[in-house]
């Protein structure tokens, strides 16, 4: 098992450095190409999130991998009073939401369909979201 946490500011900027690290722990556990990019974007997707939607706080994120024989999870962390469930969103209507010719708010919807576990935890002012991949 590898369990790998680090930091990132509160910055679209960080996104590099969150993939090299992705890629550098997660290609040891996860030879498949599909899956690494399904964890990134995931992993893109809700750290954005955490940066645009929270202006509460100016600490760091944290970005803990969690590598399995099967599985791997990965767990974003942020600072927050008053959290947002993201597992507890209503499933989208897509004709609906193409008739009324809508556009953004889908990544959640997508994480869901992507992952194979997702988590949602928030005590003592931190929220962490976790998101979990079977790779065997």
């Amino acid at each position: 098992m590898t369990n790998e946490i680090k930091y990132f500011s509160r910055s679209a900027s960080e996104l590099p450095m969150i993939f090299q690290f992705l890629n550098t722990v997660i290609a040891e556990n996860a030879s498949n190409l599909k899956i690494l990019n399904e964890l990134k974007l995931s992993v893109e997707e809700i750290f954005m999130n955490m940066v645009r939607h929270n202006e509460t706080t100016t600490k760091d994120i944290a970005i803990r991998i969690e590598s399995y024989k099967n599985s791997i999870s990965i767990s974003l962390i942020d600072h927050e009073d008053n959290p947002f469930d993201i597992v507890n969103t209503d499933e989208i209507d897509f004709d609906e939401y193409f008739k009324q010719k809508k556009y953004g708010g889908l990544g959640i919807h997508l994480i869901k369909k992507l992952m194979d576990d997702l988590i949602f935890d928030h005590d003592a002012g931190k929220t962490t979201i976790k998101i979990t991949k079977h790779i065997n």
